[in-house]
């Protein structure tokens, strides 16, 4: 496995980047004690927004809304509102099962980008069903011919749905976080990407925020407040994983059909997104946007490696340092120690030793200079 991995230290104060079913921040226990956690699926979802805004290839969407979408692409290849809706339900529920017409929606979020959706409309509008969708539609048509059309529509679009795996330009974030399709696994696609939750590197305590609100219109005479209410917080250096298998990356089922300068920029643009990417929590009352202090990177061959380990024993400040130093330190003694111990080789860069752009090219390596 050909592996490109970022070791990433991220320091924030008062902040809730991700939340639990009751609002407060997400902890884990690790090494005895609690510590502050966001989810990977957060993080993967900033990401996510941070690469599309950089790169059309990132034209992934992840959405329960697809019926809309169909009936509009339908359309506007010229049939009429009734064929064009028959054959955007046919079609959603050949892609998922469809939780509600009115609505446009299915049941579950389906993954695909913008060209993948046109190319099953294509493939739809292809199969020669334009006769079958008229009698299917057609409420005065006899009941066995309606079931009989509606039963080739029905075949045509589950075709069609292969079309959700065609070789397109705009789907690299599909071949990065990988797509999950429980009725059809041929168009499941593994991730060529991997996430650590992110954990803080020493023990935290969630705390509350007493928070009130004044009314701007009260009378004079009432001194009491508008609103009052509470937010949880907390202030943590966390510690994450990214990893990209670059050798899934260049396959026929990922992205190789490619140019050698579209992967570099695939790659280039999900590098930068892994370092900068924060997720948007609170972010107009608490501004979480805080750039890593130090990022490990490493290019190698062999098995990922996640240097969470470094932390079991959770950090501690000494005198009055806070808490990147000595996790910093902590990292960088946990890596060497793995490194000696089980004989591994890697090309090392460091950020900030190196700026974010030198830092990226020489991980990228000669060949996508």
């Amino acid at each position: 496995m050909n592996l490109i991995e970022l070791h990433i230290l991220q320091s924030f104060p008062v902040t809730c980047l991700n939340r639990d079913d009751v609002g407060a921040p997400k902890t884990a226990i690790f090494g005895g004690c609690t510590r502050a956690r966001v989810s990977s699926q957060c993080w993967k979802r900033a990401i996510r927004s941070y690469a599309k805004d950089k790169a059309p290839v990132f034209g992934g969407q992840r959405t329960r809304l697809i019926l809309g979408q169909l009936e509009k692409l339908f359309a506007q290849a010229g049939n009429e509102q009734q064929s064009a809706r028959a054959l955007a339900i046919a079609t959603s529920e050949a892609i998922s099962t469809l939780d509600n017409a009115e609505k446009g929606t299915v049941k579950t979020l389906v993954f695909f980008s913008p060209q993948e959706l046109q190319a099953v409309a294509d493939a739809m509008l292809s199969a020669g069903i334009g006769d079958d969708i008229g009698v299917a539609c057609n409420e005065n048509a006899e009941k066995n011919k309606r079931e009989k059309a509606a039963k080739k529509v029905k075949d045509a679009a589950k075709k069609a749905v292969k079309a959700l795996g065609n070789k397109v330009k705009d789907a690299a974030d599909i071949a990065i976080f990988g797509r999950m399709v429980a009725d059809d696994h041929t168009l499941t696609v593994e991730g060529a990407c991997l996430f650590s939750h992110a954990l803080s590197t020493h023990t935290v305590s969630n705390e509350i925020d007493f928070f009130s609100a004044v009314d701007d219109v009260k009378p004079e005479d009432d001194a009491g407040a508008g609103h009052i209410g509470t937010l949880e917080f907390n202030s943590a250096c966390y510690y994450r994983y990214v990893g990209l298998n670059l050798h899934l990356l260049e396959k026929d089922s990922h992205l190789k059909h490619f140019s050698d300068e579209e992967r570099a920029t695939v790659v280039k643009t999900f590098l930068e997104a892994s370092i900068m990417a924060v997720p948007t929590a609170r972010k107009n009352s608490m501004f979480g946007f805080n750039p890593p202090v130090f990022v490990l990177g490493l290019r190698r061959e062999g098995q990922p490696l996640s240097l969470v380990n470094a932390f079991e024993k959770a950090v501690r400040i000494k005198s009055d340092s806070g808490y990147v130093e000595p996790s910093k330190e902590a990292l960088k003694n946990h890596w060497k120690s793995l490194k000696d111990t089980y004989s591994l080789k890697a090309t090392e860069v460091c950020l900030p030793e190196k700026n974010l752009s030198d830092f990226i090219q020489d991980l990228m390596g000669d060949k996508h200079e």
